[in-house]
């Protein structure tokens, strides 16, 4: 069987229990196809404020949670150097043990980054996943130098949206070497359920309309864009509740300005903050929902909305990632800029005095599991390794002991 290294600081801690849960459930599916080490450095400053022990367990998984190292604020170009300074002992500690295959890394920078040096240590074949970071993260010019020089050296590139691809490919990655695997969705978590019954298991009313966004609190989520067109919403469903279901995450925290706005009239008493939840929980709230939303920046595949197709309600998106590509008519209503609010409020309406069919956004949900993503991307790992074994001038070990019993054969 395959070894693999799985390498993200994007991974659950017990620090952060719901931090790069959409890494989690494809690592944790691709367990069926390979064995896995799972490496997710923390960074001090999580370690400083909270225990997270070193070696740790997801689920099936075993992970180990190197110190990563950094230099807050400034000079953010050295993070993929010393990122893999950082991992490199325990890395080393695990080789001795594990004689992986292939590392799997998740974000081009800075992990990325770092997987490609841990790859030339180590001598093995580098897959990166490209997420939604990559395009914010190369409009700075430092940063864009160090993610070219990634993407131009890994020896195979998934993305989960098309644009990430393409922006790839633009910054000198290989078009051949490239795929675009979107994220999936759990369908035995997120399936639907009454809405009378998942608002009374979360203590709400059981009548009036409510409105959905899940994401960690940060300004790209565009949870301030839904506030503004609440008062608009509000004249034409005096009934409407928008539940925010999220908490801080590795971004910006606009917390602060989200609760002020909330607090102040006309919005006093028509907004929950229900923090940061467990996916049981978070399908409790998209259950409740009458629509979901998120007026995202940036985006690459956002599980969000997949889990709120999956209970079989509408959503309202920015077009934004691979949204495009995951949100049929029947299934929503998208909108091109983020920051048109005439957009966002039209589609909102439209999407509350619409008929949508629940069981047919649920069934075209249910075609995009991550045991078929799991499938997809383990393809894609052996391709990887079989090239890097097959690199030219390289002979591999089976064609070097052929070459040799052939020889002796001739010469006996």
């Amino acid at each position: 069987m395959m070894k693999v290294l799985v390498f993200s600081t994007v991974f659950p801690n017990a620090a952060q229990p719901t931090h790069g849960l959409f890494v989690f459930e494809r690592v944790r599916h691709l367990a069926a196809h390979a064995e896995l080490r799972v490496v997710a450095p923390v960074s001090w400053r999580v370690r400083a404020r909270a225990r997270v022990p070193a070696l740790d367990s997801a689920g099936p998984l075993a992970v180990v949670h190197p110190t990563f190292v950094y230099i807050p604020a400034v000079l953010k170009v050295l993070d993929g150097l010393l990122l893999f300074l950082s991992s490199l002992r325990t890395v080393t500690r695990i080789r001795r043990e594990f004689d992986f295959d292939l590392i799997d890394a998740h974000f081009a920078f800075p992990d990325g980054f770092a997987a490609i040096l841990l790859g030339w240590w180590f001598d093995r074949p580098v897959t990166i996943t490209l997420r939604g970071t990559l395009i914010p993260l190369s409009r700075y010019w430092w940063r864009r130098q160090a993610i070219a020089w990634t993407v131009r050296r890994a020896q195979w590139l998934i993305a989960v949206a098309t644009p990430l691809a393409e922006r790839a490919i633009s910054l000198g990655a290989s078009a051949e070497r490239m795929t675009v695997i979107p994220n999936g969705v759990d369908i035995e978590q997120f399936f639907p359920a009454d809405k009378t019954d998942a608002r009374r298991a979360l203590g709400l009313p059981a009548t009036g309309r409510m409105l959905v966004s899940v994401g960690h609190l940060s300004p790209r989520k565009g949870f301030h864009r839904v506030l503004t067109v609440l008062p608009e919403l509000l004249q034409v469903y005096p009934d409407l509740t928008f539940a925010i279901v999220g908490g801080p995450g590795a971004e910006r925290d606009n917390a602060a300005a989200l609760h002020a706005t909330a607090d102040a009239p006309p919005l006093r008493g028509r907004v929950v903050f229900a923090g940061a939840q467990p996916p049981t929980a978070v399908r409790h709230w998209l259950n409740a929902a009458d629509v979901f939303v998120l007026a995202s920046d940036y985006e690459g595949c956002p599980n969000a909305v997949w889990e709120a197709m999956g209970c079989g309600r509408p959503v309202v998106v920015s077009k934004v990632g691979e949204v495009e590509r995951m949100v049929p008519p029947f299934a929503g209503l998208l909108f091109d800029d983020p920051n048109d609010s005439a957009s966002l409020a039209r589609c909102l309406r439209d999407a509350f005095s619409g008929e949508w069919r629940s069981e047919q956004i649920r069934e075209y949900a249910a075609a995009h599991t991550w045991e078929r993503v799991a499938s997809q991307v383990f393809a894609e790992w052996s391709r990887a390794v079989s090239s890097h074994n097959h690199r030219p001038g390289e002979a591999t070990a089976v064609e070097t002991a052929t070459e040799r019993g052939r020889h002796e054969t001739t010469t006996r």
